[in-house]
């Protein structure tokens, strides 16, 4: 792209997200109150460096001009030992995982001062904190119409007619939300729910159900097509654009498989640091309260968890469960291009997905029950308990259906009304801290689980004419096998290597002095490796063996040919 195209697409990438309302400067109040935008979290981030134990940089800037920031806490040679990778809100709307990852670093550097648990735990593992991977449009939180979007500023034509981002929707009712327009019509498939008329289901014909009801976006049709909000502000979604199920061709998955600065940033760091052992992600996607599972594979792609991985998978999930406290979670989306899953599949790390927080169970009252010949209805149970909560934490989360004129259905009901954005998916504000301080337990508490290896015995046995055999057995003593069967099967982790070193005048005459190792399984896996060598020196000669892999770390003896 040349410098004259790149000044036209971002004056076009600008003008587009400032028509819908969606400013590049810095934003206004956010929906929920205590949240931290772009400008404040910058502020943040850029506070937090502490001599060489945090540093901050920008891993690329987006078409809005905002950094996305990446956090490295850890002591020493912190790209030289295993990583933890955290990421935040992937999905744009869900900025609660934006604030849980900010305050991960902050306790983590304030705890690396004062917490000798969390000093040692810096002393072997490195911590990456990308805490807002999506920078641009989770400012829509912060920006009035609020609407929640999920892609960020490449302008689209997601109705294909040569035009985008033409139709957005339109705050109709001026209340500065974008919710949705139900129109009264006998074609639609939709009608009020039995036990809640706020609510619409789908209409089941095997009930004798008839539809009353057609649902769009707030807004009209801009660009007098007949359609209506059909070319909204557009953009392509981080959690839709890497390769792993990638969803081709459809609304938010770019023009092909990490197409985006912001995926291409992360993905590039990914694989520039070989010493990531786990990703931690904080993402709807949640495979910790709803752990995946094996599956059968009819050809050479691996689209399920591998079965050799799922005791350890399901022990984490078991573990953080009980640290989280949550029950009833929400089952998560279909993760077609998402990072966390990319992760797994195509990274081969361990990869850990948690949404965090979501709406908790409540009873129905008697009276939303019915009568007998209204029993309650199970459709839309989720949103039936949203309602219930809101009404019992008084949360103004829902705006009452209002009939409003609409020139496009001129002989029809047009009403403006449902569920505020944002509201479902963050809790308020005064949660944070708290769920906060879980996933801190969490995350300190994965360093006791990670390999960790160790020799467990040298041998040097003299066999005359200055030939010795020497035999080394490397043990792993953490949990974790040394990588994830899928990333065994990738083969993107740098495998376990064992080297003997010996002076010059030393030769070998069986195998190799480097030698590649197996995965070690965790809990006392192991594996002894042989060499033969012959020295022409009659005083002892010193060794030395070190094994080592980056995601893993290293184990190192010293010894004596003697």
């Amino acid at each position: 792209m040349t410098h004259w195209n790149r000044l036209f697409f971002g004056a076009l990438t600008a003008a587009c997200w400032s028509a819908f309302g969606i400013s590049t400067a810095r934003a206004g109040e956010p929906i929920i109150a205590g949240y931290t935008d772009y400008a404040a979290l910058t502020e943040q981030v850029k506070a937090l460096p502490l001599k060489d134990e945090v540093r901050v940089r920008s891993l690329g800037t987006t078409l809005g001009k905002r950094d996305v920031w990446l956090i490295t806490i850890g002591r020493g040679e912190v790209d030289k030992k295993p990583a933890i990778l955290v990421l935040g809100n992937v999905y744009a709307p869900h900025l609660l995982g934006s604030e849980l990852a900010l305050r991960l670093a902050k306790q983590l550097r304030a705890k690396s001062q004062t917490d000798d648990g969390v000093k040692k735990l810096l002393e072997r593992f490195t911590f990456y904190v990308i805490p807002r991977p999506t920078p641009d449009p989770s400012e829509a939180f912060f920006t009035k119409p609020y609407l929640e979007r999920a892609g960020n500023l490449r302008p689209t034509d997601d109705d294909h007619d040569g035009k985008q981002n033409e139709d957005p929707p339109d705050d109709l009712n001026g209340d500065g939300l974008i919710t949705q327009m139900r129109v009264e019509d006998a074609t639609g498939d939709l009608l009020a729910h039995p036990n809640d008329p706020r609510l619409l289901v789908p209409a089941e014909a095997k009930k004798n159900e008839r539809g009353a009801f057609l649902v769009y976006p707030e807004g009209k049709d801009d660009d007098g097509d007949g359609k209506y909000n059909e070319d909204g502000p557009g953009g392509v979604d981080f959690n839709r654009n890497f390769t792993f199920k990638y969803p081709f061709f459809k609304q938010g998955a770019g023009p092909h498989q990490v197409s985006e600065v912001e995926t291409r940033a992360v993905a590039d760091f990914c694989f520039d640091h070989p010493n990531i052992a786990l990703v931690f992600t904080f993402t709807p996607e949640d495979n910790l309260m709803h752990p995946w599972k094996p599956g059968s594979e009819n050809g050479p792609q691996r689209t399920f968890l591998s079965g050799a991985d799922q005791p350890y998978t399901d022990f984490l999930a078991e573990r953080y469960r009980k640290v989280h406290g949550g029950s009833d979670a929400p089952a998560p989306p279909a993760g077609a291009g998402s990072f966390s899953e990319w992760a797994y599949f195509h990274f081969g790390r361990w990869s850990l997905a948690a949404r965090g927080w979501w709406i908790p169970k409540v009873a129905a009252a008697p009276a939303e029950k019915g009568a007998a010949d209204t029993p309650l209805d199970s459709r839309a149970a989720d949103e039936l308990n949203a309602l219930r909560w809101f009404a019992q934490e008084k949360i103004d989360g829902f705006v009452p259906w209002r009939k409003i004129d609409n020139p496009d259905f001129p002989h029809q009901k047009c009403e403006i009304g449902g569920f505020k954005p944002f509201l479902r998916l963050n809790p308020p504000a005064s949660e944070i801290d708290a769920l906060a301080d879980k996933h801190f337990q969490f995350l300190v508490g994965l360093g006791e689980l990670m390999p960790q290896l160790a020799i467990a015995e040298h041998k040097v046995e003299p066999l005359g004419g200055g030939l010795f055999r020497v035999t080394v057995t490397v043990v792993n003593n953490g949990y974790l096998p040394t990588m994830s069967d899928m990333g065994h099967i990738t083969g993107e982790p740098y495998p376990l290597q064992m080297k003997l070193e010996l002076p010059p005048a030393v030769t070998f005459v069986q195998a190799k002095s480097r030698v590649e190792l197996p995965r070690l399984q965790g809990n006392g896996g192991k594996h002894t490796q042989t060499w033969l060598v012959r020295s022409i020196d009659t005083k002892p000669v010193a060794a030395k063996v070190r094994v080592h892999a980056l995601s893993v770390g290293t184990a190192e003896a010293q010894f004596e040919l003697k």
